[in-house]
């Protein structure tokens, strides 16, 4: 039979681990948008991480309660204040989501024809949800040697999302000098680019922070 404190640090982190699902899902929607020009699974996904920010605050909340209710001892400690930033990395990325969503939706509204889509947009948006699917691994994993792999498969996707990005800015960079009348436009639609880079480097950071959380030392983020 589980403790109260064993059976409060379970039911936390099935809420961040809920928590990271709803990015997941919301980053398929936007994702199925692009590839189908699909205007509602755009919508959708902004509708998915509207209470982002409530969401975060309640899990920071029950953490707070659980360490006052129960004192854990140092690896018990260290265990609920990485869940803590663990939810904190999913909300930034919950944002970044959002930010994606509302791009793609003007860009479908606004694009004749729809959004052009090529094999490096498809290819950028498959690695970041490998990512965030390796990240959601990572919070429930409880072995170092999985721990360990998922390190490694993830470091792979963030390289990948990198040179994507590269690829997608050069190309970016093109349309902006043969359509200087819409500059504001294209250096809009880079600077959300590059924010979901960012999606990946929060996804390696999970996974350190989850390393962290099981094997104790220092943290490097």
């Amino acid at each position: 039979m589980l403790s109260k404190y064993q059976e409060a640090l379970e039911k936390l982190i099935e809420e961040v681990h809920a928590f990271g699902r709803l990015d997941k899902e919301a980053f398929e929607l936007v994702f199925e948008a692009v590839k189908s020009n699909d205007l509602e699974k755009a919508e959708e996904a902004r509708r998915l991480l509207k209470g982002n920010h409530k969401a975060n605050a309640t899990i920071d909340m029950n953490a707070i309660t659980t360490l006052a209710l129960y004192a854990p001892e140092a690896s018990d400690l260290r265990r609920v204040v990485t869940l803590i930033k663990i939810a904190s990395e999913l909300s930034r990325i919950g944002d970044y989501i959002k930010t994606h969503a509302k791009n793609v939706r003007q860009q479908i509204v606004g694009e004749e024809g729809g959004l052009p889509v090529d094999e490096t947009c498809i290819g950028f948006h498959q690695s970041t949800l490998r990512a965030l699917e390796l990240a959601l691994e990572a919070i429930v994993e409880e072995e170092s040697e999985s721990l360990d792999r998922i390190a490694r498969q993830i470091s792979v996707e963030e390289s990948k999302c990198d040179d994507f990005v590269s690829i997608l800015e050069k190309n970016m960079i093109g349309e902006i000098c043969s359509r200087p009348e819409q500059a504001d436009e294209l250096v809009g639609r880079l600077h959300v680019m590059r924010k979901l880079e960012r999606i990946s480097d929060r996804c390696v950071n999970i996974v350190k922070l989850a390393r962290y959380a099981l094997e104790g030392g220092k943290l490097k983020l």
